[in-house]
């Protein structure tokens, strides 16, 4: 594993794209777990994304509900893409 994967695995973990709003406002120290290999690594790849020049603004002030589906949507896919063949 490389060290920039193993720190936004470490980000994902942190600071969860999908956490709810009740959390990000608290004073929690503890974030939500993620469910599985898969929605963890969904919310790695968001902390990558957020964390790039040009894009990083347009994940914020997203509604909670679509947070919550876009980690759910990336997760889907990412074990879709785990169970199938390469082309």
């Amino acid at each position: 594993m490389t060290d920039i994967t193993r720190i936004r695995l470490e980000q994902g973990d942190e600071f969860p794209y999908d956490a709810t709003d009740q959390w990000w406002r608290s004073r929690a120290k503890q974030p939500p777990k993620a469910r599985d290999w898969a929605h963890r690594a969904a919310r790695a790849i968001i902390a990558d994304l957020k964390d790039r020049r040009d894009i990083k603004r347009g994940f914020e002030q997203i509604d909670q509900d679509v947070r919550m589906e876009i980690v759910d949507s990336l997760a889907a896919i990412i074990r879709a893409a785990s169970s199938s063949p390469s082309p």
